[in-house]
C-alpha cells in the first residue's frame, strides 16, 4: 500500500492516491476519497495479518474496489476472511 494525499477534489472531499494501483490507464495511480482510504486501509492490513502476506496489485485493487461499498458490507467480509483465519488455526 502506498498512498499519497492528492488534494482537495471539486465536492470538497480529500483525495489520495494508491500508487501501488498505477497502470497504464491510471499512470499516477488509484485516486480514492479521504471516506474511502478510511476503509481501505484497515482492510488491507486486516488482510495482511490473517494471510500473513501482501496482497497482489489485482488483490489490492479488488479491496480497494470493496472499500467502496458500505461499511457494514466491509465488515462482513473481513469477519469472514477473519472467521477463515481462526479456523485454520484449530
Amino acid at each position: 500500500m502506498d498512498l499519497q494525499y492528492k488534494g482537495i477534489n471539486k465536492r470538497g472531499r480529500m483525495e489520495w492516491i494508491e500508487r501501488d494501483l498505477a497502470s497504464s490507464f491510471r499512470p499516477e495511480g488509484l485516486v480514492m476519497e479521504e471516506w474511502q482510504v478510511e476503509q481501505y486501509r484497515p482492510f488491507v492490513h486486516g488482510i495482511r495479518e490473517c494471510i500473513g502476506r501482501d496482497l497482489t496489485k489485482d488483490e489490492l485493487s479488488t479491496i480497494a474496489w470493496l472499500a467502496g461499498s458500505e461499511q457494514s458490507t466491509v465488515d462482513k467480509i473481513m469477519g469472514v476472511i477473519r472467521a477463515a483465519y481462526d479456523h485454520g488455526k484449530k
